[in-house]
């Protein structure tokens, strides 16, 4: 227990450590958020409690579903966020010892808290969201915990899938199942009986996690295969070669196409898209992910690139013409993908999909140029690791950008804001190139001497 103690201490005095005012901004809109998100709950609740189009029931459900989702995704997006390694393998303790020694450590950050003020919000604001309700979705945010973390080791970390700690992972995760496909935990409560299957699937869920990290080696490996190809582009051999930058992009691409694929497995069973009842998944239609994941923080991920650039010429035009290239190959792909699925699935929004990306890249470009210059990170870790991230700051204004692109959804005049947005991205990123010189000395003394 003091292990325990002695660690949130230590995790809370590293909260606001750095860029103090930053975090403290960031956790206060936390918190005007779960305020707001639980007074529309409620009003949702009290509605479907007079007899609404929606039974209290589905909105307790999508309640639940919310926090599972919200919780599952704020792993991977904007930008992936590591497991918390906070007692080395090699510290003599035993494995189940640090397994409950970091569990409550991870479940102790500011988005954990923003999601449970929402859940005290919304059963202080709602009578029809009982206590019993408000232990269920505690439990669900535990399960998506367990989830992420889950999914965490199998990135990071290579797998001894052999192996009876494996197995026995297996086991569990298949009683989780099992239990899951009888009664679903996001479905309502009804009653307290309820509650001990979902502790018993609970339970078995957090097993399986034991023994997968049991299971688990050594963190992957970066290995770089060169191409000596002269005819393969230099955008080809960046992503290609380059494993951190490759894996964030592979990953965000394919949380892209889970959610085109299932947009258009709901449009191929009901005829409705599932950005007719949450618009926010427009965000993921756009290339928001690729930029968020890893071009927001360009010189950080090709910082060999960006030095062989600075010792050149080091002009403001080549820097701009470098940056471009490691970002061709990726937006080929996002585009094509958006492509195949507005060809098959979605011809009714296909002019506004056109538009919408096409700004969005003349948008979010400039900005991840900017972007690169001011707020550079170090990436550092092993080939999956992904231990480094892009400005929290300027991945959050790129989502802000994109919802501003989204507003012509609900008038066609405010197409005249892209000309605006696009304009005032390009005129911030050429006043940065501008001072280039002033740049680069901060550019080189975070991405190298750092590492001296």
């Amino acid at each position: 227990m003091d292990l325990v103690l002695f660690s949130l201490n230590a995790r809370l005095a590293g909260f606001f450590r750095q860029n103090k005012l930053q975090r403290v901004l960031l956790l206060g809109g936390g918190i005007v958020l779960s305020g707001f998100y639980g007074w529309l709950f409620s009003y949702l609740l009290e509605q479907a409690h007079n007899g609404g189009a929606t039974s209290v029931t589905e909105v307790i459900r999508y309640i639940n579903l919310f926090v599972l989702g919200i919780t599952v995704i704020r792993g991977f997006f904007p930008a992936y966020v590591p497991k918390l390694d906070l007692i080395p393998r090699l510290y003599p303790i035993k494995p189940l010892k640090r397994f409950w020694v970091e569990l409550p450590v991870e479940l102790f950050s500011p988005f954990n808290f923003v999601l449970v003020n929402f859940l005290f919000l919304l059963f202080i604001l709602s009578p029809d969201y009982t206590f019993l309700y408000l232990l269920q979705s505690t439990m669900v945010l535990l399960t998506a915990h367990v989830t992420k973390r889950s999914l965490q080791v199998l990135v990071e970390r290579k797998m001894r899938w052999l192996h009876l700690n494996f197995i026995s992972a297996a086991v569990l995760g298949g009683a989780f199942i099992a239990l899951q496909a009888r009664l679903p935990m996001y479905n309502p409560a009804q009653s307290w009986f309820d509650l001990v299957v979902h502790l018993a699937s609970l339970g078995a869920f957090l097993g399986a996690n034991y023994f997968l990290e049991l299971a688990a080696m050594e963190p992957k490996r970066k290995v770089v295969n060169y191409s000596h190809n002269k005819h393969r582009s230099l955008g080809w051999r960046l992503f290609k070669n380059s494993k951190q930058a490759r894996q964030l992009l592979l990953f965000g691409l394919g949380l892209k196409l889970i959610i085109l694929g299932a947009d258009a497995a709901v449009y191929t069973a009901k005829g409705i898209h599932i950005y007719d009842k949450n618009l926010t998944i427009w965000i993921f239609f756009g290339p928001a992910i690729i930029y968020s994941y890893v071009f927001n923080n360009v010189w950080g991920f090709y910082k060999n690139l960006w030095l062989t650039v600075e010792r050149t010429s080091g002009s403001a035009k080549d820097f701009f013409k470098s940056s471009l290239i490691p970002l061709r190959v990726p937006l080929l792909i996002d585009a094509a993908m958006l492509a195949l699925y507005v060809a098959l699935f979605n011809h009714e929004d296909a002019m506004f999909m056109l538009v919408m990306y096409v700004a969005s890249v003349l948008v979010l470009t400039p900005l991840g140029i900017l972007a690169s210059f001011v707020s550079p990170k170090v990436v550092k870790g092993s080939m999956m690791s992904f231990s480094a991230k892009t400005s929290y700051l300027y991945n959050m204004l790129s989502l802000l950008l994109v919802g501003l692109l989204l507003l012509p959804l609900l008038h066609p005049l405010l197409y005249l804001l892209y000309p605006v947005l696009i304009a005032v991205s390009v005129f911030a990123m050429i006043a940065v190139l501008r001072e280039n010189r002033k740049y680069k000395h901060e550019l080189f003394g975070r991405l190298f001497k750092v590492e001296a």
